[in-house]
């Protein structure tokens, strides 16, 4: 996960909380994932709670807040030493590490049971590595443990080649899936999909684009052309401004649970 953060460390630390008119650390924007999660736990109980690329720990702040997690453990995985310094609410433990060298071992003792929460993290694997990193954090799971996360997907096919061109015009390798695409690809990793929901949408402006991919005003007048020339000046989730662009980046929450046992599944190592 370390290699696709490029440019964006100028964003990470004290910075983070502001970016995207603060979407990102705000409670009211976060409680439909809250939600999700203290529902799971409620029915569900774990010992350890991991934020997977937490960045500042705001997510696990929030659940500190509510009464059923109070005697458990927060982990806050993440690989950027920026973010994680900054991690300073009580009782949250960071660790550095990336997503895919992330394991069991580095949050939970034996015999502690494991809650996966995640936000906005699986598009910066791109198309070609969302499997092996579904398949390697069931890897890290046991059969009935759960897995909730905000990821961005898209219910039509137009909308997503907008949004993966606006990136690739940036100069990333992030890639967004279709909703449908990517419950497979959780289902064939090992994760049965018990429940999906629509999560505030995050509107993206280019003046943040900008700061957060380094691109200066040639370049950020390039994409404007390209996208316009090819997906028209306005439509569902990109649109012109008298000087810029805005895009519109839709949400799902997905709550899974690690299905079958390790003697079933291939993927499944502990």
């Amino acid at each position: 996960m370390k290699d696709h953060i490029g440019t964006e460390k100028v964003v990470h630390g004290q910075q983070w909380g502001a970016l995207h008119n603060g979407y990102f650390a705000d409670s009211t924007i976060a409680r439909p994932l809250l939600n999700a999660a203290i529902d799971v736990l409620t029915h569900s109980p774990a010992d350890v709670v991991v934020d997977l690329g937490g960045g500042t720990g705001f997510l696990l702040s929030q659940l500190a807040a509510y009464d059923i997690c109070h005697a458990l453990k927060l982990k806050n995985v993440d690989c950027s030493e920026e973010q994680l310094a900054v991690t300073d609410a009580a009782g949250i433990a960071p660790v550095h590490k990336s997503l895919e060298d992330f394991k069991r071992s580095d949050v939970a003792a034996a015999g502690q049971r494991l809650f996966l929460i995640m936000r906005s993290v699986l598009h910066y694997v791109g198309e070609t590595g969302l499997r092996p990193l579904l398949r390697h954090l069931r890897a890290q799971t046991k059969e009935g443990e759960f897995f909730v996360h905000q990821t961005a997907s898209f219910d039509n096919e137009d909308d997503a080649a907008c949004l993966n061109a606006l990136y690739h015009y940036m100069h990333t390798s992030k890639c967004y899936p279709l909703t449908n695409e990517l419950t497979q690809a959780l289902t064939d990793s090992g994760w049965r999909v018990t429940n999906t929901m629509a999560a505030p949408t995050l509107l993206l402006t280019s003046d943040d684009l900008a700061l957060r991919y380094a691109l200066d005003a040639t370049a950020l007048a390039h994409i404007r052309d390209k996208m316009a020339k090819e997906f028209g000046a306005k439509n569902r989730v990109f649109r012109l401004t008298p000087s810029g662009f805005h895009a519109c980046l839709p949400y799902r929450i997905f709550t899974c649970v690690a299905s079958l046992s390790s003697l079933d599944n291939p993927f499944i190592v502990v």
